[in-house]
């Protein structure tokens, strides 16, 4: 009997000490870390980017970057950066098991080396994902899929999710599954992290920096440490780069408090903003013209002189502080292929040049120059003409009016640009070139061997247009932004423009289709019946997120300002490292280091031969990661 006990006793041990153990392995959830630079599957925890079949060279052998990645070891962060720059990384944080895990709670403290304490929080952002449910047109090879795609970020100032703190509002669960996201299966959640480093050095000095991201559910804890090495130099504040989203109406339409909301956002993200329907208003009687400015200044006058980004305005710990925008489109426009009215409106084309027309609209240029000199700086601010009823026309009429308003715009207004955008080829140039001072190209008709010629008249070249050919439809659209297409896109064409001398680069759009933009993807969606011989085998276009970086407040409740995408991110990071190329180029006096490490990863994008070939830049994000790295240690050297 004593024996038979015995054995039970041991029996019963040995089973707890078994469960013990699988529950310990079991752990119900994880928490582990990925480079900025990639996204997940909230679903089935795959690599995204991973899924790109455009390259038959590109090789996955990179092992499970969950456990273990350029950034993280398996049990902590490194992050490197420069003073005025952003770092991210992302932490994602896995439900193993089958119930739901509710009352999560994410913290993380600031950044320290010693008693010195970075005296600027990270920020903390909730990824927020989309499902796209149909790829985007013309891209079989290029696009990475159906299925969710974290894009939009929600600041956690925005999630309420204590509801001790907050009686009569609306609080957000932080769970896993996410409540309000719906997505089916989920077994992530995905948490953004930035760092902005002071630019001041006596506020970040040289040397490593320490923080710790702990995660809490119910009485457990798990954290990950996290290193910060602040470089010893600076980006600029001021942003000369001038990468910029254009949108006609989008800003001009909203409130004045969500706009200035956008602009902050965008500034802190080093991307600049064109919208040329700003129309101050204006009377024409008897020949006369009278340009009222009380309202275009109340409104504008902030964002010219730089105010718009100062504490006084809510702006603080980010770049191009006290700085005005780079870019603004000034408000003159002319009858065209859009059919809607000039600016001044001087009647259609038949009648535009008459001499009594000519000289309203020779009034209103006088009258907006002498207006503007006073208030913005040219040497900060690029003013722009762009005449959007001749936007993207091929035929010789078209180009005709182009040579005459941009021959008297140099004339009448010699600190403002004359920029045209599209695809135009040798005929069109030969017409146009000497009277245009910045051309927006077409990536597709980008070919470089031709653009240098302008490159040498003069001409401001700007990339605009699909980072991506697989074949000519593809040009379809303006605009560089999209979901389903790899990540890299939005941070390579910063590079390219090092790569081809070109001065800038310009896409359409900032928040098309913005209010479906949480729950759908499809930013751009046309059915029409007829299609052209080129791309016969569409009869419909449907894009995701194409013209469309920020998501609209409002639509999830209780976050009350845009939001920003991990795209807008990515175009970030891809400016402040054209700053860096810019920095090394400085330190050397010439190029050659720089080109050559921009060669390692751009290799020819844009242009006819580009067409099928998707093989135009490196894909392995690891790479970009050694080469910024390389840029960095080289700059703090040349420093010394």
């Amino acid at each position: 009997m004593t024996r038979f006990a015995k054995l039970i006793l041991c029996f019963l041990t040995l089973t707890a000490f078994t469960s013990a153990n699988i529950s310990f392995a079991a752990d119900p959830w994880l928490l582990r870390a990925l480079p900025s630079s990639v996204r997940l599957d909230p679903v089935n925890n795959e690599i995204i980017e991973h899924r790109f079949k455009g390259v038959p060279a590109n090789a996955l052998g990179k092992g499970n970057l969950l456990d273990k990645n350029w950034i993280y070891d398996g049990k902590q962060v490194a992050l490197h950066g420069a003073r005025g720059e952003y770092v991210s990384f992302q932490l994602v944080l896995t439900n193993a098991s089958d119930a739901e895990l509710t009352g999560i709670q994410l913290e993380m403290t600031p950044f320290k080396n010693g008693s010195t304490e970075l005296n600027i929080q990270p920020e903390l952002f909730l990824e927020w994902s989309v499902n796209v449910l149909s790829t985007s047109t013309g891209y079989p090879r290029a696009t990475l899929g159906k299925g969710w795609y974290p894009d939009a970020l929600i600041p956690f100032k925005f999630l309420q999710t204590d509801s001790a703190k907050v009686h009569g509002r609306w609080v957000y669960p932080f769970n896993l599954p996410d409540f309000n996201n719906r997505i089916t299966n989920q077994k992530s959640q995905i948490v953004w992290v930035d760092q902005f480093i002071p630019l001041d050095v006596q506020k970040a000095k040289p040397g490593t920096y320490q923080s710790i991201i702990t995660a809490t559910i119910g009485n457990v804890k798990k954290q990950i440490p996290i290193s910060l090495t602040v470089w010893d130099f600076e980006l600029p504040n001021e942003n000369a780069f001038k990468a910029s989203l254009q949108h006609e109406g989008f800003l001009s339409r909203m409130d004045e408090k969500q706009e200035l909301a956008v602009y902050q956002l965008f500034k802190r993200n080093r991307i600049s903003l064109m919208d040329p329907t700003y129309d101050p208003e204006i009377q024409v009687k008897n020949g006369k013209v009278d340009i009222q400015w009380d309202k275009f200044d109340k409104r504008l006058k902030k964002y010219l002189t730089g105010a718009a980004f100062t504490e006084a305005q809510g702006y603080k710990d980010g770049p191009g502080y006290g700085e005005p925008l780079e870019t603004f489109a000034l408000p003159f426009d002319v009858y065209g292929k859009h059919g809607t009215a000039g600016w001044p409106d001087i009647g259609k084309p038949e009648v535009e040049r008459k001499a009594a027309n000519q000289a309203i609209y020779t009034s209103a240029i006088k009258q907006v120059r002498q207006h503007l000199l006073p208030m913005v700086d040219p040497k900060k601010t690029l003013l722009t003409v762009y005449l959007n009823g001749l936007d993207e026309s091929y035929f010789p009429e078209a180009w005709s009016r182009m040579v005459f308003y941009g021959n008297l715009f140099k004339k009448e207004y010699p600190e403002a640009k004359f920029r045209v955008d599209g695809g135009y080829n040798k005929d069109a140039m030969d017409v146009i070139g000497k009277s245009v001072t910045d051309w927006a190209s077409h990536t597709i008709n980008y070919n470089i061997d031709t653009v240098q010629t302008y490159q040498q008249m003069g001409i401001k070249d700007w990339l605009y247009g699909p980072m991506l050919y697989e074949a000519k439809l593809n040009s379809w659209v303006g605009s560089s932004t999209f979901i389903d297409l790899p990540l890299v896109n939005d941070r390579a064409i910063s590079w390219a423009c090092w790569k081809y001398k070109t001065f800038s680069w310009i896409s359409w759009g900032v928040g098309a289709g913005w209010e479906r933009g949480w729950y759908d993807p499809e930013s751009w969606k046309d059915f029409y019946k007829e299609a052209s011989e080129a791309d016969a085998e569409f009869t419909y276009r449907t894009f995701n997120g194409n013209g469309s970086v920020i998501y609209k407040p409002g639509m999830v409740p209780n976050v009350s300002e845009p939001c920003p995408s991990i795209r807008l991110k990515t175009m970030r990071d891809g400016v402040q490292e054209y700053e860096y190329l810019r920095l090394l180029a400085k330190i050397d006096g010439n190029s050659k280091r720089a080109d050559a490490l921009v060669d390692q990863l751009i290799k020819e994008p844009f242009g006819e031969k580009s067409i099928g070939n998707l093989d135009v830049w490196s894909y392995d994000q690891e790479q970009w990661h050694k080469v910024r790295m390389e840029l960095g240690a080289l700059i703090s050297a040349g420093k010394k």
